[in-house]
């Protein structure tokens, strides 16, 4: 997941969507997994009222293209009349539908696999090496020299830059390493000294620095809430090092301090013009600024949402409807919003409150899931597995005000891993609280690591 992406690695084989590289190796890890299930004879132990939720959620998706193929009337007009690109038909299902699912398998897969210490320990280094590399391709194509850049400059640099060269649009990756950085500083917590000194302390400053250059303000934001939560409730001595920290960025990065205050502090603004409508609330706050426009759009996303509150229009709803033309005619084609960007309207105007249930329940019993065992100091694996998990959640939920979507994408692989990884130590922990043995939480092999710690 750490290359997919990048701009090298083909897409298509001889012109055929989805022949590609990764897919042969994807197909042979689903493979080889369903073999040895069959061998090992796994049994499915995910508690029936997740998959009732997953099922559910699941099923919206599949009605959400559905009902979009139906009726493409309205992506049909914006591409008559804006040339707005879009897809149908078998184009339609392979990104609508199957690469959704296609992005939740390996999650799937280590939940059902992923039941010895080895085991276990093998998906958090590749988990958490899947976003130091990425941080590490961030850092090398922006260069340190944007750190210095004004914050405009940085965020269209950053855009320019990290999507020709990675391959991840900046604002997902500010989101993913946000997350990233708790679910590393939380590995301190099973690794050797040595390890947390040479391979935890500079992953946690490798990822920090990528966040700073992506320009993304919610991603700022959305790491510094974690760091409150995190050294409030489990590590508070760390709070003494905020001020440094605060200090080091001041220094190091004035171009993503100046960034995240654009709109709240008195600067000049080349992004948006719109001489009708006067949305700020003050001489020093922006809102048109501080939200890179989304004020135009919620409202409007609103009311179509209140006009269809139970089920919603299908995928894709923000250009079928016509908002998204509605908002190119009124303020200009550099107003485009295809989508919300807000994961919670776009869903509920996707599939509406009805649709919506499912997937917010299940989301909060994550989040509370995992909670529960970063609380747990019974054991470290069910305080790392329970942190990362919880970091990478609480990323994509806060960071998903402003961006984001619920539909599974391939930035949001590396939660649904944590997420999964964490259902099946909460299950492991159940086994033990029920005098049963757990071959992850107690091995029985003994296995011992030089790099691992295990108390």
């Amino acid at each position: 997941m750490a290359i997919f992406q990048h701009p090298d690695t083909p897409k298509s084989i001889a012109g055929v969507p989805g022949l590609n590289h990764w897919n042969f190796l994807f197909l042979n890890v689903v493979m080889s997994w369903l073999v040895n299930r069959k061998k090992e004879k796994l049994t499915w132990e995910m508690p029936k009222h997740l998959n009732f939720l997953l099922f559910f959620y699941a099923l919206f998706i599949v009605l959400s293209v559905i009902r979009y193929l139906n009726d493409p009337s309205g992506v049909l007009e914006l591409d008559a009349t804006f040339g707005v690109s879009y897809d149908l038909g078998v184009s339609a299902i392979n990104e609508y539908l199957i690469n959704c699912f296609k992005w939740v398998l390996p999650a799937l897969i280590i939940f059902d696999g992923c039941k010895t210490r080895k085991q276990y320990n093998f998906s958090v280094v590749m988990l958490a090496l899947m976003f130091v590399l990425l941080a590490l391709q961030v850092i090398k194509s922006m260069k340190f020299g944007s750190l210095g850049m004004s914050g405009e400059q940085l965020q269209r640099r950053a855009l320019k830059v990290i999507s020709r060269s990675v391959g991840y649009h900046r604002v997902n990756m500010s989101m993913m390493m946000s997350g990233a950085f708790w679910l590393v500083f939380c590995l301190k917590e099973f690794v050797s000294n040595k390890v947390h000194f040479y391979i935890i302390i500079p992953s946690c400053i490798s990822i920090l620095l990528a966040m700073a250059m992506t320009g993304g303000r919610t991603g700022y934001a959305t790491w510094a809430i974690l760091g409150v939560v995190y050294c409030l409730f489990k590590w508070k001595k760390y709070l003494w090092f905020a001020p440094l920290v605060l200090g080091l960025v001041l220094v190091i990065a004035p171009s993503a301090i100046e960034r995240l205050t654009q709109g709240i502090v008195s600067q000049p603004d080349n992004e948006i013009v719109n001489e009708q409508i006067d949305f700020s609330t003050s001489d020093d706050v922006d809102l048109q600024s501080v939200t890179s426009g989304r004020v135009i759009a919620w409202p409007l996303v609103w009311e179509s949402i209140k006009s269809a509150p139970f089920l919603g229009y299908g995928r894709e709803a923000m250009k079928n409807i016509g908002i998204t033309q509605k908002i190119m005619i009124e303020h200009g084609i550099g107003e485009t919003f295809p989508h919300p960007h807000n994961l919670y309207l776009q869903w509920l105007q996707d599939n509406g409150f009805i649709g919506a249930l499912p997937v917010f329940i299940f989301y909060f019993l994550m989040v509370k899931y995992s909670w529960n065992l970063y609380r747990d100091n019974t054991e470290r694996i069910y305080v790392v597995t329970g942190g990362m998990s919880l970091a990478l959640i609480l990323a994509f939920l806060i960071a998903g005000m402003g961006s984001q979507t619920f539909y599974p994408r391939e930035g949001a692989v590396g939660m649904w891993v944590a997420m999964f990884l964490m259902l099946r130590v909460k299950l492991e922990r159940d086994k033990i609280n029920k005098g049963l043995i757990s071959d992850l939480i107690t091995p029985n092999d003994k296995y011992k690591s030089k790099y691992f710690v295990f108390k």
